[in-house]
């Protein structure tokens, strides 16, 4: 199975994982200038952005370790125009991030803050 296959399983999965828990899926890989956020989500008024990282082993770090300063800085560049864009500003805004081993999950509400 290639990456490409690997991390669209890994974002099924943790897009099921939000459905159950009662998040309402907004989008899923928004784009703006190169630069992608995996799911936006909302729930009780907070809009959620989710980054998936689908990991084979921890060879490389987990998958929080793998959110870089600059890789943050482009999740809430996105984020920003996709609240600007929706005229969503009257909701607070949390980043979230969702790391995927397999089958197993482990998923981090306000896993960084901006």
């Amino acid at each position: 199975m290639s990456n490409i296959e690997k991390g669209r399983q890994g974002e099924e999965l943790v897009h099921q994982y939000l459905i159950e828990k009662g998040y309402m899926i907004l989008d899923r890989n928004f784009r703006y200038q190169h630069r992608e956020i995996d799911i936006i989500a909302l729930k009780n008024d907070i809009l959620v952005f989710v980054e998936v990282k689908v990991r084979n082993s921890d060879e490389y770090g987990q998958g929080l370790e793998s959110i870089t300063a600059r890789k943050k800085r482009n999740i809430v560049s996105v984020a920003r125009y996709y609240v600007e864009r929706k005229g969503l500003q009257d909701h607070n805004v949390r980043f979230d991030v969702a790391s995927v081993d397999g089958s197993n999950l482990d998923y981090i509400e306000s896993a960084f803050q901006i």
